[in-house]
């Protein structure tokens, strides 16, 4: 049980559920850690944001962006 609720998309205020429809709208599921950013409206947003950017917008091909995360968790010795 995680100690911080997550917001479920029929429970969300108007502006997290505006927000959680630009992720389905992108393809992406609407993943626990996305409801739980969703307690706060601002941080959600700035979320997608950041997504948005990382992914919709990429400037890499998917196995160049996946062989940065391998190495970064590499290099910081974490279970990828």
């Amino acid at each position: 049980m995680s100690r911080i609720p997550g917001i479920e998309p029929n429970e969300a205020p108007p502006e997290v559920r505006a927000v959680y429809d630009k992720y389905e709208a992108a393809g992406f599921g609407i993943l626990n850690v996305i409801k739980m950013f969703g307690n706060k409206a601002e941080f959600v947003a700035a979320l997608f944001e950041m997504t948005k950017g990382l992914y919709i917008n990429a400037k890499l091909v998917p196995r160049y962006r996946e062989l940065a995360y391998l190495r970064t968790s590499q290099i910081n010795a974490c279970h990828y």
